[in-house]
């Protein structure tokens, strides 16, 4: 039998520790996107929009999204910061009335759940996701194949998304400096936008259609 991992970070941690056997291992690229599905589409108009989606979860990196588009909003006040995503009730949940402070505090706009994010995804520049581990994050995929740049965390999962400086950029975890130091190249560099945006278009293409992955995961269980 085999095991699968969806990034080299914890298929190496895995036989490190003694968990699984080397030969036993087989890496794929996460669980790919429907790329039809989540077709590319033009950039909008309007101020630097940045956007991120994920369950509202302090390991997801919201907290330092905030901090970080306080720091960007005090000198360049018309960028814009979206957060997208419902409540979780687990212990590391982020209330919602945290979250609601920052959209009265104007720092970002809270827009609640949604069933379809591609709409979202349409009407941003940048997409961000903070995260401190991910298996493949889902929402990044989802965001290449729009075609937008993405700002992400050099942890697991994150990192095999985005060549610093070709589709996006790769920032410390846990780091609102940091973030919002590159948020603020984006905001001064929006000549880069489409060029990172077409890169990361093709990545989705080329890696992470999910045909070719679903090919690849029925091979390796020999159906």
């Amino acid at each position: 039998e085999q095991v699968i991992f969806q990034n080299p970070d914890n298929l190496n941690e895995f036989i490190r520790r003694g968990i699984v056997s080397p030969e036993k291992c087989t890496l794929v690229n996460g669980s790919g996107v429907d790329i039809g599905r989540y077709a590319w589409a033009p950039l909008p108009d309007g101020n630097p929009t940045f956007l991120t989606i994920g369950r509202l979860l302090g390991e997801k990196g919201f907290r330092e999204y905030a901090q970080a588009a306080r720091i960007v909003k005090a000198r360049y006040p018309n960028a814009i910061f979206q957060l997208l995503g419902p409540e979780d009730p687990s212990l590391d949940g982020i209330p919602l009335t945290e979250v609601q402070t920052w959209h009265d505090q104007g720092i970002l706009n809270y827009l609640g759940s949604a069933s379809d994010v591609s709409p979202y995804l349409q009407a941003c520049h940048i997409y961000v996701l903070p995260s401190y581990h991910e298996g493949m994050p889902r929402t990044v995929l989802e965001a290449m194949a729009i075609g937008r740049a993405i700002l992400t965390t050099d942890v697991p999962g994150c990192r095999e998304t985005t060549v610093n400086g070709d589709n996006g950029y790769l920032v410390p975890k846990a780091n609102a400096q940091a973030l919002a130091k590159r948020m603020t190249w984006f905001i001064e560099h929006g000549d880069q936008w489409g060029r990172m945006g077409k890169r990361s278009r093709e990545l989705a293409e080329e890696k992470y259609d999910v045909h070719k992955v679903n090919a690849q995961l029925m091979e390796i269980m020999g159906l």
